[in-house]
């Protein structure tokens, strides 16, 4: 290892406060310490990585408040230091990570997971979504045949407790409720309409199609999966809000 690898190397061990020697590399200079010259990069490291959690998950941030989220996010900072240069993908672990520091409290690493999902969807890939006349140029040949894929930006979250009434209300600067089991898990479906990132909740049936279609079903195969004697109605009023939604895409391939 050459010595300037070696430098760095006990320099980011120094940022992780693990014991080394970095500190006595440094030369004496009038004004500060070498220790103390030392322990703004490393508070300036910390502060700047926090910073980058607090702006990706702020709901998660307001649920758990400042001394809470400010304690678990430098312990996720210790556990998983960034390994890009770009510190935009600083954090795609922090919600799995908070599910294990919370076990009992599922609704933070929900909360975290939704915040994720919506700033993933923020800067997501583009397409161009279909519209109804794009639609209404397909033969009853092409509907036993065509495969439609979901906008890019497109993702599928369980929660099991009221995190959506969570996040709702501290948007709208709101008292959240108290924190409730839900009677059953619920699909939330996020996607980007537009230039701006969105969210609802979706039945079963409805999360079923759609990862079918995510899946590469053709939409006839997909609507088979629908089991329901409202069946066609229920595909029909789906179909509608998807378009309208700019959820649907033709399929790339």
């Amino acid at each position: 290892m050459s010595a300037l690898a070696e430098l760095q190397r006990q320099f980011m061990r120094y940022l992780h406060a693990q014991p080394n020697a970095f500190v006595d590399t440094l030369a004496a200079s009038e004004g500060l310490a070498p220790a103390a010259r030392a322990h703004i990069y490393r508070n300036a490291y910390r502060v700047r990585l926090l910073d980058t959690l607090k702006d990706s998950f702020d709901k998660t941030w307001a649920w758990l408040g400042d001394d809470a989220f400010e304690d678990a996010g430098l312990r996720y900072i210790a556990d998983h230091p960034p390994t890009q240069f770009s510190l935009r993908p600083f954090g795609d672990r922090y919600a799995d990570w908070l599910h294990g520091a919370w076990p009992a409290d599922p609704e933070v690493a929900e909360l975290a997971r939704l915040d994720w999902a919506m700033r993933n969807a923020f800067d997501g890939a583009d397409a161009q979504p279909l519209d109804g006349a794009a639609l209404a140029g397909l033969s009853d040949e092409d509907w036993a045949t065509v495969v439609f894929s979901l906008h890019p930006t497109a993702q599928m979250l369980r929660v099991q407790r009221n995190t959506l009434d969570l996040w709702h209300a501290m948007d709208r600067g709101d008292t959240p409720p108290a924190v409730v089991d839900l009677a059953q898990p619920v699909t939330v479906l996020v996607w980007r309409k537009g230039v701006q990132p969105h969210f609802r909740s979706i039945d079963a049936a409805e999360a079923g199609m759609l990862n079918a279609l995510q899946c590469g079903t053709p939409f006839a195969a997909a609507c088979e999966t629908v089991e329901s004697d409202d069946a066609q109605a229920l595909i029909g009023g789906w179909l509608a809000r998807w378009l309208d939604d700019g959820l649907l895409c033709a399929d790339p391939r």
